[in-house]
C-alpha cells in the first residue's frame, strides 16, 4: 500500500497560486488546474463543473475515467448549497456519506469512491463552478485542509477575469477592424530610435499629437524604472531582421499621469515600403491594475492564512507581537513595522522590524498616548492612513526616513489594547488594500491576545486557588499536631522527608504534590478518635486499639468527597499497611500497598523513633537504623527501606532533617522544593 505524505496547507496554497496564475486561458485554467489539484491530493477521479444557470452545472473537465461517469455530466445544485459554497465552505467526507439525500444513482459510491473532497469556484457572490475529487480509499488526512476555500476563491476570480478578458479581446479585434486601429498607437522607428511615423492614436493614449512626435526619440516619456528595459528591447529588435518582441512598460501622459503600454515590435527594416521598426502599442493600464490587485489579494490571503497558523502556536504576548511584526515585514515588504501595548498613559513597544529592533526594544521605547499618530489611533479607536507625515501636526517621529504611516488599533475583548503601525520612506505608500490587510491582521492579533491573556488569568487563578488549598491542608496538619502534643511538629517533618525520598526514588514531579498532601494529612482520621483514647497517657486496651485502628477508614470517609484530595488518599488510608500483610485497615500485602504509602511508612516510623515521647525517650540513630533493617521485608518494602538507609549513609552519622534533605541528588531537584507551599 502506498502511503500518502502529510499535506502542508500553506505549501498547497502557494503552489496552487503559482500554478493558476501561470495559466493564460479559461480552458487551461479548468484543465490544468484540475490536474494539479488531483495530482497534489492523489485523487483517483476528478470532475470540474461550470455553471450554465444558477442551479445547473455542466461537466467540462475530468481526471480519470469510469463507466458510470455519464451520470454526473450535469450537476443540479440546491440553492442553499450555492450560498454555502460562495461563502468558502468545502467538504471532506467519507463515501457513502451518512448525510446523502440525493438520488441513489447519483451517489459517488457507484464510482468506487470511498472519500470525497468538494469545493466551489467563486468570485464575490457568484458561484462559477465546483470541483469534486474522489478517492478509492479513506482520506481522513484531508479533513483539516482549510485552504480549499481560499483556493476556490482564487480559481474562481481568475476564471471570471480570463473569461472577461477573452470577451474583451474579441470585441477589441472587431473594433480595430472597423476603426482601423484608431484607438491604438502604431509607430515606425528608425534604428537610432527616431520616430518616422506615428498613427492618430497618440493624442488618446499619451496626450501628444502625431505631428509633434515626428523625428523625436521614441523613448521619450518612458518611466525611469522601465527605461533600461525599453532600451535593451529596442536594440535587440534592431539587431535581427524580422525579429519580434513584446514589452509592457510605463510612460508619462502629457497631463502628468502614468499609462501602462503593451507594445509589440517587429523589425521591418529590410521591407522597402516600411524601412523601420514597427511598434504597435495599446493601453493596458486597467489590465495591469487588475492583475496587481489580484496579486495583492493573493498576497493578503496568504498573509491571513500564515498569520492564523503562526498565532495558533503563540503562547505569550511577546511571542504574538514578534510573529505578527515578522509576518508583515516579510510578506508585505514594509520596511518599518512595530507593535505596541497601551499600559496606562503610555504605549510600550513589544516588537519592531529588524532594522530598528535593537534601538527601539533595547531602550524599552515608549510613547505618550496623548501624542503622535499612534496615540491618536488609540484614543479614537480608528485606523489612520497618512500619505505625508510632515504635513500632519499629530506626527511624532521615532525613526528616520518616514514619510507615510498606517496605524490601526488592536482590540482585545472590546477595548483598545494597543496599536499595529507600518511606516514607509515613500510618499502616499499605502492604499485601501493595505488598510484592509492591516485591519484584518490586527483583528487576528486581538483574538490571539485575548486567548493568551485569558489563559494567563486562568493560570493565576489556578495558582491562587492551589495556594489556598495548600495553606488549608497545612492548617489541618498543625491542628492535628496541636491536638496530639506527643507528635507536635511530626506532620511537617515526615512530609518533607517523604517528598524528598519519593523524589529520590523517581516518583514523577506531577505526583509529588499528591504525596505531599497525603503526608500532611496522614493522621486526619484521628479527628474522629475520642480524646479519652487519643490522649490517654498509658497503653491502650484491646477495645481502645480497635477504635484507634479505625482512623485510616475515617480519613477515607473524610477526604474522599473532596475531589482535589482524592489522588492524595493513598497515604492517609494505607500508611499502616505492612509489607507482610499484617497491617490495617485492609491487610494489603507487598505491592498491593500504594508506593507513596510504603515510602511514608518508613519515614513515619523513623521520625517516631528519633523523637521523645512521654512513654519513652528518643532512640539513637544506630538503634533506629537497626529496627528499619530488621523490619525490611516484614513491615517495610525492602526497596524503600534500602533507599532510605542509603540516603542515611550519604547524609552522614547524626544527620538532622536539613542534612538529609541536602543529600537528595541535585538532578532530582527539578520539581518544586519540599518546603514549597505552592
Amino acid at each position: 500500500m502506498t502511503l500518502t505524505p502529510p499535506l502542508d496547507s500553506e505549501s498547497l496554497l502557494l503552489n496552487a497560486t503559482r500554478q493558476l496564475l501561470a495559466l493564460g486561458s479559461a480552458a487551461e485554467l479548468c484543465r490544468e488546474g484540475l490536474r494539479f489539484m488531483a495530482r497534489e491530493l492523489n485523487a483517483d477521479l476528478g470532475m470540474l463543473h461550470l455553471a450554465v444557470t444558477d442551479t445547473d452545472f455542466r461537466l467540462v473537465e475530468q481526471v480519470g475515467d469510469h463507466p458510470l461517469l455519464h451520470r454526473h455530466q450535469v450537476q443540479i445544485m440546491e440553492p442553499g448549497w450555492v450560498t454555502l459554497l460562495t461563502a468558502g465552505t468545502w467538504i471532506s467526507s467519507p463515501v457513502p456519506s451518512p448525510d446523502w439525500t440525493g438520488p441513489d444513482e447519483r451517489n459517488y459510491v457507484h464510482l468506487g469512491a470511498r472519500h470525497l473532497v468538494n469545493f466551489g469556484l467563486y468570485s464575490g457572490q457568484r458561484l462559477i463552478g465546483t470541483v469534486n475529487l474522489l478517492f478509492n480509499r479513506p482520506r481522513a488526512d484531508l479533513n483539516e485542509l482549510r485552504v480549499l476555500g481560499t483556493i476556490g476563491a482564487l480559481w474562481g476570480t481568475l476564471l471570471e477575469r480570463l473569461e472577461t478578458e477573452a470577451t474583451l479581446r474579441t470585441r477589441e479585434a472587431m473594433l480595430r477592424t472597423v476603426t482601423d486601429q484608431g484607438t491604438d498607437l502604431v509607430t515606425v522607428v528608425r534604428p537610432d530610435g527616431r520616430i518616422l511615423y506615428q498613427s492618430r492614436g497618440g493624442p488618446v493614449l499619451l496626450g501628444r499629437s502625431a505631428e509633434g512626435m515626428h523625428g523625436r526619440n521614441a523613448l521619450e516619456g518612458i518611466h525611469p524604472d522601465d527605461l533600461s528595459a525599453a532600451q535593451r528591447a529596442l536594440a535587440e529588435l534592431a539587431a535581427t531582421p524580422d525579429a519580434t518582441c513584446t514589452l509592457t512598460y510605463r510612460v508619462t501622459h502629457r497631463s502628468g499621469g502614468v499609462v501602462w503600454l503593451e507594445s509589440h515590435g517587429r523589425n521591418l527594416l529590410d521591407e522597402p515600403a516600411v524601412g523601420g521598426l514597427v511598434v504597435h502599442s495599446r493601453d493596458v493600464t486597467a489590465q495591469v491594475a487588475s492583475k496587481r490587485s489580484l496579486e495583492r489579494r493573493v498576497q493578503e490571503l496568504t498573509l491571513m492564512h500564515a498569520t492564523s497558523l503562526q498565532l495558533q502556536e503563540a503562547r505569550s504576548v511577546q511571542e504574538i507581537a514578534s510573529r505578527v511584526v515578522r509576518l508583515i515585514e516579510g510578506r508585505l515588504g514594509h520596511p518599518f513595522v512595530w507593535l505596541a501595548e497601551r499600559v496606562g498613559d503610555a504605549l510600550i513597544m513589544r516588537a519592531s522590524d529588524r532594522r530598528r529592533e535593537s534601538t527601539l526594544l533595547d531602550a524599552a521605547h515608549s510613547l505618550p498616548v496623548d501624542q503622535g499618530l499612534c496615540g491618536a489611533s488609540v484614543r479614537t479607536g480608528q485606523t489612520l492612513m497618512v500619505g505625508d507625515v510632515t504635513q500632519d501636526a499629530r506626527y511624532s517621529g521615532i525613526g528616520h526616513e518616514v514619510r507615510s504611516e498606517l496605524v490601526t488599533p488592536i482590540r482585545v475583548a472590546g477595548r483598545v489594547w494597543g496599536v499595529l503601525n507600518v511606516e514607509s520612506p515613500q510618499l502616499n505608500a499605502f492604499g485601501d488594500e493595505d488598510r484592509q490587510a492591516l485591519e484584518t491582521v490586527a483583528a487576528q492579533t486581538g483574538a490571539a491576545l485575548a486567548n493568551v491573556l485569558l489563559l494567563a488569568d486562568l493560570r493565576d487563578s489556578r495558582d491562587a486557588l492551589s495556594s489556598a488549598y495548600e495553606r488549608t491542608i497545612e492548617g489541618w496538619a498543625r491542628a492535628l499536631d496541636f491536638r496530639d502534643r506527643e507528635t507536635e511538629g511530626h506532620s511537617q517533618r515526615v512530609t518533607e522527608l517523604t517528598v524528598a525520598l519519593a523524589r529520590r526514588m523517581g516518583v514523577p514531579p506531577d505526583e509529588l504534590v499528591h504525596v505531599r498532601r497525603g503526608a500532611l494529612l496522614h493522621d486526619i482520621g484521628k479527628m474522629g478518635i475520642p480524646d479519652s483514647i487519643l490522649l490517654k497517657p498509658g497503653q491502650l486496651d484491646e477495645n481502645e486499639w480497635r477504635v484507634m485502628r479505625r482512623h485510616p477508614d475515617m480519613a477515607l470517609e473524610l477526604l474522599e468527597p473532596i475531589e482535589f484530595l482524592r489522588p492524595a488518599l493513598d497515604i492517609p488510608h494505607a500508611h499502616h499497611e505492612k509489607w507482610n500483610g499484617a497491617g490495617y485497615p485492609r491487610g494489603l500485602k507487598g505491592e498491593q500497598i500504594p508506593l507513596s504509602a510504603r515510602i511514608f511508612a518508613v519515614i513515619d516510623v523513623w521520625d517516631a523513633l528519633r523523637h521523645d515521647r512521654p512513654y519513652r525517650p528518643a532512640w539513637d540513630e544506630a538503634r533506629a537504623r537497626a529496627l528499619i533493617e530488621a523490619e525490611s521485608g516484614v513491615h517495610f518494602d525492602p526497596q524503600v527501606a534500602r533507599a532510605f538507609l542509603d540516603w542515611l549513609t550519604e547524609a552522614g552519622a547524626g544527620a538532622d532533617l536539613n542534612a538529609m534533605l541536602r543529600a537528595v541528588p541535585a538532578g532530582s531537584a527539578d520539581a518544586a522544593p519540599v518546603t514549597d507551599r505552592g
